[in-house]
């Protein structure tokens, strides 16, 4: 009695299993690239929420102003363009900028796929930080938009941060236009 035992697969039973594997794969793709902006924008959103609050508590907590400003390299203020990163820093000096001398608290590296854009609430026009004072308020209420690059109408990769007067962060998501 002989008994022949297969080993492998066959080169149909190959075949269908890459078929199966590829239609999955098509099929699940515009739902991952959809979860991966949502995750983009949440994460961004997020990171200026952390700033925002660290700016805001170490000013209170220092007794010094503190601020939050566009930066490339986690070590100085450069213009309007928040998609290039942010810092947190106390203004040690409280010359109500960031200056030689002032602490980084923290530096949120920027992603090239995210547009944020801030402006000032009454007046508009792009800020160049939005700083806290030693009661925890803010001298200019202001906003940031903050969005995916390639952002489709209708869809949810937006998110629009309100800083307050008192320094609060309120968030409200609109659709993108």
């Amino acid at each position: 009695m002989t008994s022949s035992a297969s080993r492998g697969f066959t080169l149909i039973e190959l075949m269908i299993t890459i078929a199966v594997l590829a239609i999955g794969s098509a099929l699940a793709y515009p739902a991952f690239s959809g979860a991966m902006r949502s995750n983009r924008v949440a994460t961004t959103t997020n990171g200026l929420i952390a700033a925002f609050n660290l700016a805001r508590s170490e000013a209170i907590r220092s007794n010094h102003q503190g601020g939050v400003c566009p930066s490339s390299d986690g070590a100085t203020c450069e213009g309007t363009d928040w998609s290039v990163g942010f810092m947190a820093y106390e203004d040690v000096d409280s010359s109500s900028t960031f200056s030689a001398g002032d602490r980084v608290l923290r530096y949120f590296e920027g992603n090239p796929t995210m547009v944020l854009t801030g402006t000032a609430s009454e007046g508009g026009g792009g800020i160049e930080q939005i700083t806290f004072q030693r009661t925890g308020r803010i001298v200019e209420a202001a906003q940031v938009d903050v969005r995916v690059n390639d952002c489709e109408e209708g869809q949810p990769y937006r998110n629009l941060l309100f800083v307050g007067p008192t320094g609060q962060t309120r968030m409200e998501k609109p659709q993108c236009d």
